[in-house]
């Protein structure tokens, strides 16, 4: 889940076709003696068979938007110049859940469409994403992704999207309060946050030591969900799909519990939260302003402070892997997808693939991308996301690209080294009715929160019960739940 847009500043994504991995790609009109590193995918002399062709892809920025409008028009009109058959429409809708319900049942989904990391097998089982595994194998795009992204789209070793971010949550942290609080590092596990939150709550200063989003909504029952993963709980025990093509909410009991019990303590017993209800941007806003100590959020959220605050001196915050619970230390991933729609011709569905992947992989369009950054006023570039790619290519990238991060690597370095090294487990988000699944959570959570007398195991189960006769039993036949651990073919 993410609440903000999945758009990302400029939209000039990551990079193709210069110099492949293994051997010389011939991208027409763009072709350079040198690239600033190795490409993974190799652009065909034509596309379409040259014949014309046109397509639509989605997050054009608006005319309000003059800088971000400008570079997605010249980078459009660079793939152009290189491919003088293809002509791309944008289109300035982006991605909700909902909105685009409507666009599918009007047979108006664009060419080339994002969806949350949540939401391909959906449209998969709709009909409405296209196998690209033809183009994405002919690459080894399998060899260069996380596979803990990677496998998100995969359907019966077939390929029907690639990612061009995501995130895992972790730990933010204000550095000079934890130091002035006698606390020489990051928690570790969620009893040292409980304890450390004890030390760095000020409620003279208006300061609590501990803060998520827990704002009734679907964001709070997000963040609620996280923190259960950490106690054992898994999307296939929250939402558990059996054998007789039904699913069963299973979130009335067990981890989730003992997660919510936790919480309860530390509000009502510890005192340690916001007596607010902060949302997304509230939580972060709380660690920006120096009212919270330390918050659960995105990766992605680090670089949204800069943005949001662009006197916050960064190297006075920290950003550490998950705490750990009783089942260690388990994160959430989110972030968004590009698809192809099924409904394309053929010509099409190349030319919007290929368009697609060019974003991701072409070393020029990376180059460009972060030299039109670091030109702003504010440069924001760097961050703990999450690695997108593996091995010797995301080594090249970062080699390439770390010189132009304007953000305190040494800060987020243990968040990503921790992931790299497998020691955070990662679970993506539960499906299917996720977002409603999320709405039932976060009500009970804001409700904890806002009543002591609540009961976190009766006030869980009342909601799964709920949940269940209102979601999941108007629901068809489960597919399966996509996890870390799982492999595909390509």
């Amino acid at each position: 889940m993410k609440r903000m847009s999945l758009v990302k500043p400029f939209r000039l994504a990551v990079t193709t076709g210069v110099i492949a991995m293994t051997g010389v790609a011939t991208f027409p009109m763009l072709a350079q003696a040198t690239a600033p590193f190795p490409s993974a995918v190799k652009m065909p002399a034509q596309i379409a068979g040259g014949r014309a062709v046109t397509f639509s892809v989605m997050n054009k920025p608006p005319a309000s938007d003059a800088a971000g409008l400008k570079l997605w028009t010249d980078q459009v009109g660079r793939f152009e110049k290189a491919y003088p058959n293809v002509t791309i429409n944008g289109s300035e809708y982006n991605y909700a859940p909902d909105t685009f319900a409507a666009l599918v049942a009007g047979k108006q989904v664009p060419t080339l469409f994002q969806v949350y990391l949540t939401d391909p097998q959906k449209y998969i089982n709709l009909g409405v994403a296209a196998d690209i595994s033809a183009i994405v194998s002919a690459n080894n795009l399998s060899k260069v992704y996380n596979p803990d992204i990677y496998n998100l789209a995969i359907n019966n070793g077939k390929v029907y999207g690639v990612s061009d971010g995501a995130y895992a949550m972790g730990l933010g942290y204000n550095i000079p309060m934890l130091k002035a609080a006698g606390i020489t590092a990051p928690p570790t596990t969620w009893a040292e946050v409980e304890a450390d939150a004890k030390k760095l709550t000020d409620r003279s200063k208006g300061i609590s030591g501990f803060s998520f989003i827990n704002d009734g909504s679907n964001a709070g029952g997000w963040h609620f969900t996280i923190i259960s993963y950490t106690y054992g709980a898994t999307p296939a025990s929250l939402i558990a799909p059996s054998a007789n093509g039904k699913y069963t909410a299973g979130y009335g009991t067990g981890p989730t519990v003992d997660a919510l019990n936790f919480i309860k303590t530390l509000r009502w017993t510890d005192d340690v939260l916001p007596h607010a209800t902060p949302g997304w941007a509230d939580n972060g806003t709380l660690l920006g302003t120096g009212k919270a100590a330390m918050v659960l959020m995105a990766g992605d959220q680090y670089s949204w402070l800069k943005n949001q605050f662009k006197d916050l001196d960064m190297s006075t915050i920290g950003f550490a892997p998950i705490p750990a619970g009783p089942a260690g230390q388990v994160s959430l991933i989110g972030g968004g997808l590009y698809m192809v729609n099924a409904a394309a011709s053929a010509d099409e569905q190349e030319a919007a693939t290929y368009f697609e992947l060019w974003r991701i992989f072409d070393p020029t369009e990376d180059q460009i991308s972060l030299d039109a950054r670091k030109a702003g006023s504010n440069p924001v570039i760097g961050g703990p996301n999450l690695p997108l790619f593996t091995g010797d290519y995301e080594a090249a990238r970062v080699a390439f690209e770390k010189p132009y991060y304007t953000l305190p690597y040494d800060n987020y370095a243990p968040f990503l080294n921790a992931i790299s090294a497998g020691k955070v487990k990662l679970q993506v988000e539960p499906s299917p009715a996720g977002q409603e699944y999320y709405a039932s959570v976060g009500a009970v959570v804001g409700s904890v929160l806002s009543d002591q007398t609540v009961d976190p195991a009766k006030a869980l189960a009342d909601a799964a019960q709920t949940f269940q006769t209102a979601q999941l039993d108007t629901l068809g036949q489960p597919t399966a739940v996509p996890t870390a651990a799982a492999t595909a073919k390509s």
